[in-house]
């Protein structure tokens, strides 16, 4: 099953794209489900401080997954053009020197900053009665940080490497031993807050032993050779700028509609708004894998000069994540009182909650039907090597159109003010990818090939 061929040169679309989309949604989602679980262990055993506590290093989260992105997506891209024009040797050469890089990198810079956990929890806004769980997680946290980003680093270029299930099936483990260790260390070893962290640390740990014998034992085309090259990571890091960008500025976006939401309505609403961003990560991770199945397919495409299959590629994508983000949509307006319940015991379940949680689920989640097909536009072009392009559209979904809104609107009607600045931040986001694609279009990047070696190397 794993060793499924496929033909990125003459297969449908259609069949390209699922073969690679469903596995990438089934990974992805498991992996966005470390934090809840993390939280929901820590919250039964341990309590609201240990949340609280839990939630204060959260920051940690996003800032390495944004150093993967910065380089594994970018490099990805490259790889998969490479691979397209059927130079397996630079492929090899850019997997090879981007792997090392970060796996050093990493390692290094979390071991600098091991000694300054304490200031970090401070940083990320830890007081006196919970700096102590805080500081021994983020401790945790980094001393794992290796397996952490080489995790989702060996995701990505497994996908590429035409191995789209086997990447499903290292992160389903990886989850499935995250919630395993988990309970062994909170509930039976009661090792407290750390426990968790540990767990993470060996789910993730897990998931890159599994996804490193398809490179140890050569079962694709990439695998590890004896060569570094620096432009290879300088170009890759330029090609990842716009979807690290993007992770950095999600954590940005939810510290401004905190900040928003508090000085306009009060906890009470920064309670909403939690569940709120919950409920959505299966919503948001969906749109993203769409925009992620398309990735390898417009690479080959593009780096095969195939350019009537790279415009197949975009469209169909495109109407794919229209039609997924309207059902989705459908499903959460429908199921909204059932997901809210989730995450409220019963005495918290009061009608006026409930009814103002609906109200700005059913209104924030109509920005995600204009995201799914942002995204899209955002990937592609950075999977064709249209890296401005790229950075352009995820600047205006993450923070451009936020940043101005939401002190305005939240001024002036305020907390519905708040709800409705993502959807119209959203539509507006959606207007500039049509403007760039037209912009694009009229360039030629459907109709005339034009060389882009990504980086120079030597054959």
């Amino acid at each position: 099953m794993l060793k499924k061929k496929i033909d990125l040169h003459k297969d449908s679309i259609r069949k390209l794209f699922f073969y690679y989309f469903i596995p990438l949604a089934f990974s992805m989602i498991s992996l966005s489900t470390y934090s809840m679980i993390d939280g929901m262990f820590v919250g039964k055993k341990l309590g609201k401080e240990a949340i609280a506590a839990v939630n204060i290093a959260w920051p940690i989260f996003p800032a390495l997954v944004a150093y993967e992105l910065l380089f594994g997506f970018g490099a990805a891209s490259i790889v998969g053009y490479f691979l397209g024009q059927n130079k397996t040797h630079r492929a090899r050469l850019v997997f090879s020197s981007v792997f090392y890089f970060v796996a050093i990198s990493v390692f290094i810079l979390s071991m600098v900053l091991l000694p300054f956990s304490e200031t970090i929890a401070r940083l990320f806004g830890s007081n006196d009665a919970l700096l102590s769980m805080s500081k021994r997680y983020i401790e945790i946290i980094l001393m794992g940080a290796v397996f952490m980003v080489l995790h989702p680093l060996a995701d990505v270029f497994v996908v590429n490497d035409k191995r789209p299930i086997l990447a499903m099936v290292a992160m389903l483990i990886g989850s499935l031993a995250n919630i395993f260790f988990n309970y062994l260390f909170i509930f039976v070893l009661e090792v407290g807050v750390q426990g968790s962290a540990i767990a993470t640390v060996i789910g993730h740990a897990i998931g890159v032993l599994v996804l490193m014998q398809h490179f140890w034992f050569k079962k694709g085309q990439l695998y590890f050779i004896k060569r570094f090259s620096l432009s290879s990571v300088i170009s890759s890091a330029k090609s990842g700028v716009p979807q690290s960008t993007a992770e950095f500025s999600a954590s940005i976006m939810i510290l401004l509609f905190n900040t928003a939401i508090m000085h306009t309505a009060g906890e009470r609403f920064v309670s909403m708004y939690g569940i709120v961003m919950y409920n959505a990560i299966i919503f948001f991770t969906t749109l993203f894998a769409i925009s992620q199945g398309i990735q390898p397919i417009a690479s080959f495409s593009y780096g095969a000069r195939n350019l009537e299959r790279v415009k197949e590629v975009f469209v169909f994508g495109l109407k794919v994540a229209f039609c997924i983000g309207i059902v989705f949509y459908g499903a959460y307006y429908f199921l909204d009182e059932f997901l809210i319940k989730l995450y409220l015991q019963p005495s918290e379940q009061d009608p006026l909650f409930m009814q103002e949680t609906k109200r700005a689920m059913n209104i924030y989640y109509v920005g995600y039907v204009f995201l799914g097909m942002t995204l899209l536009c955002a990937v592609f072009f950075q999977s064709i090597q249209c890296a401005k392009s790229s950075f352009i559209i995820t600047i205006s979904h993450t923070l451009g159109f936020m940043v101005i809104l939401l002190p305005i609107l939240s001024h002036f009607y305020g907390i519905n003010g708040v709800w409705v600045t993502y959807p119209i931040a959203q539509f507006l986001a959606f207007l500039v990818a049509l403007g760039v694609t037209y912009y694009e279009i009229k360039k030629g990047v459907f109709s005339a090939y034009k060389e882009k070696n990504p980086i120079a190397l030597k054959t």
